[in-house]
């Protein structure tokens, strides 16, 4: 049998490779065949988006400026912004919850707020607390963080300078006449007791909290820290510094809520209150 030339037979390897070449090859100059997929990229963590423009946190009590006994109320302010406990709606650009840092700064964003005696969480949803603070002047920062206890950074913090007072015994207001459960006539006597802070008129230094005058509230409830008291029939103010004064009552069962309220009105909450019981007689 005659054999093919060897020409023809090396032509015959070289095209049987050419039909054989691997796929792979088909992408080493960057270009895609045909109905062929990119390899996906890493996911990346998406990146957390700003909260409202409006959005702010403050505090509603104490004022900048304040003078304050060494333990005191704090009440929370925020707008723009919804109050919910830790862990929950952690991405929610809306949504989040308190923290106290006492003499620090505003914690960066994105920056898990810390958890220590100076960086006090409120992941309840709590919107007031009582402090405890050395004598001496203090920076308090309001910083509102997420779900996940990430900081919203300065834009949603307040910080304010306040200073502690020593004072002698914790305040405490009560009525010294009526008693509680007492029978009166109308127009009813009354005397206001005072410990721990000082009268003094309205309008006079109200960033000053270890000072304020009395209010009485007819048939209501307690003022709560920092809201203004009312001024109407059944909220009556003593704002000249007044320690007695008589109130014109209808006939009947009544209660009486003796409230100190600071120069500008604003309320010291329950725990400057005293709220008794009386019958006014015919």
């Amino acid at each position: 049998m005659t054999r093919a030339p060897l020409w023809m037979i090396a032509l015959s390897a070289l095209l049987a490779l050419a039909c054989n070449k691997p796929a792979d090859d088909a992408g080493e100059t960057g270009e895609q065949t045909a109905g062929e997929k990119a390899a996906p990229e890493k996911a990346e963590a998406p990146a957390l988006g700003d909260p409202p423009a409006d959005a702010k946190a403050f505090f509603v009590w104490p004022q900048a400026g304040s003078k304050v006994p060494p333990t005191f109320g704090v009440v929370f302010g925020v707008q723009g912004m919804t109050v919910t406990p830790a862990g929950q709606d952690i991405d929610d650009r809306t949504k989040g919850h308190h923290h106290v840092v006492i003499d620090g700064k505003p914690i960066p964003a994105g920056t898990v707020v810390p958890t220590d005696e100076k960086n006090i969480h409120f992941g309840k949803g709590q919107t007031q607390t009582e402090l405890t603070l050395t004598p001496g002047k203090h920076t308090l920062t309001m910083q509102f963080a997420d779900g996940a206890h990430r900081s919203y950074g300065e834009k949603l913090s307040q910080t304010i300078d306040i200073e502690v007072v020593a004072i002698e015994g914790t305040p405490k207001v009560w009525f010294v006449e009526p008693a509680d459960g007492a029978k009166v006539k109308s127009p009813v006597a009354m005397k206001f007791g005072l410990e721990g802070l000082t009268i003094r008129p309205a309008m006079q230094d109200p960033l000053d909290k270890l000072t304020g005058h009395h209010h009485v509230v007819v048939d209501g409830e307690p003022i709560p820290l920092g809201k203004v008291v009312p001024a109407d029939e059944t909220h009556i103010h003593y704002g000249k510094g007044q320690t007695e004064a008589t109130l014109e009552l209808a006939p009947g069962e009544h209660t009486l809520t003796l409230q100190l309220a600071d120069g500008s009105h604003l309320s010291y909450g329950k725990k400057l209150s005293h709220t008794i019981k009386v019958t006014v007689e015919e």
